[in-house]
Parts: structure tokens; sequence; C-alpha cells
């Protein structure tokens, strides 16, 4: 079970609270300790996992409907990653050699639900960014997709985010009336997504 959990997106932190303890540290003792290479084993298998993703999308080219600051900068290390997984013409990768091209070559994208994160340590908004510069990881617990300049998004990041547009529209039509505070806040909300779809789905920035 907490394999299973930890290799979800964010598992780890979430095993930690399934698991009603406060600290990462006594999850990953019940699926293997950091000392026993648990958790690199599930980074590996998420790597291995997103560059599966990222392969698809290139081989799609879906990397060049991508918008947002961090577009132009996401299709230039996709088309390098792809570039490099190429062997006479085709794409020839098997899991072995996906892991290795992962292990020398990640382009630190990280797709997701609301933003694919086009990671970049000088431009990173997230929370502890600084400390997990070491790990070359962004900290997604952190996430402040609406300011950070290493957003991008697919298609499917903006539909996402239409939904919740659409989520607060229900909440705020709905009846009793909320209270005067929490309206606010969600119309606040509403604007600023707004804005953030204006801003970052009609034309390419320039990351």
């Amino acid at each position: 079970m907490a394999w299973f959990i930890a290799r979800r997106p964010g598992g780890v932190i979430a095993g930690a609270l399934a698991f009603r303890r406060h600290c990462i540290q006594v999850f990953e003792g019940y699926a293997g300790t950091s000392e026993s290479g648990f958790r690199t084993e599930v980074e590996s298998e998420q790597a291995l996992a997103r560059g599966e993703h990222l392969m698809a999308a290139i081989d799609a080219h879906e990397h060049t409907n991508l918008t947002g600051p961090a577009a132009d900068e996401a299709a230039r290390r996709l088309e390098t990653f792809g570039a490099r997984a190429r062997f006479q013409g085709r794409v020839v990768l098997d899991e072995s050699r996906l892991r290795r091209l992962m292990t020398r070559h990640d382009p630190a994208i990280y797709p997701g639900e609301y933003v694919t994160c086009v990671h970049d340590h000088g431009k990173a908004l997230c929370e502890r960014a600084r400390h997990r510069r070491s790990e070359g990881l962004p900290d997604r617990g952190g996430c402040k997709p609406l300011a950070c300049r290493n957003v991008a998004l697919t298609p499917e990041n903006a539909a996402a985010w239409q939904r919740e547009i659409d989520r607060i529209d229900r909440r705020i039509a709905s009846r009793p009336p909320l209270p005067p505070l929490l309206q606010h806040r969600l119309e606040a909300r509403r604007a600023e997504i707004t804005a953030f779809l204006h801003r970052n789905t009609t034309t390419r920035e320039t990351a």
C-alpha cells in the first residue's frame, strides 16, 4: 500500500497524511526507509513514467501547442530531449534506455493537472525551492502557478483552470448566499484565474 501511494504524484506527502504521521520519514519506514533506497527507487519510477509521458507528447507534437511564460523553453527542451531519443531517424526507446536518458538528460519538465512546470531554480517561486536546490526538484506543495515564470500550459491544463472557474461560479451562485467575505475571496480568485488564462492561452510569451 505504501509503495503504491508513494508512486502517485505528491504521494510521499499523501502517504504521511494517510498513515496519520506528521513526518515523511515515518511513512517511508512503512515501505522502506530512505537509507534502504525507497525514496530513490520511487523517484526513479516517477522519472520513468514522466519520461514516457514526455516522449508521447513529443511524438504527437503536443509540445508545439504549449502557451504561457515558459512555453518556448519547454518546446526547446523537449525538442532536444526527443532528438537524443532518436536513432537513425526513428525513436527506439526501451525501458532501460529511457531510464538512462532520464538520468543523463532529464529535461526537468513536470506535467500536472493545472500547469506544466518547466523547472528553473532561478525563477521558481515554490516554497523551499532554495533548500531543494541540491535535489534539482520543484516543490509541488508550494507551487504558485498563477505567478511563476516556470509555467507552461497545455490545452488540458487550460481546461482544468476553466473547470475551476466553473466550480467557483457554482459556489457563488449557491443558495443561501455566501458570507460576504467568502464571496469576495471567491470573486477575487475567479478574477485572478481569468486574467491568468487570458494572459497565457492567447499568445506564447518569451520565457
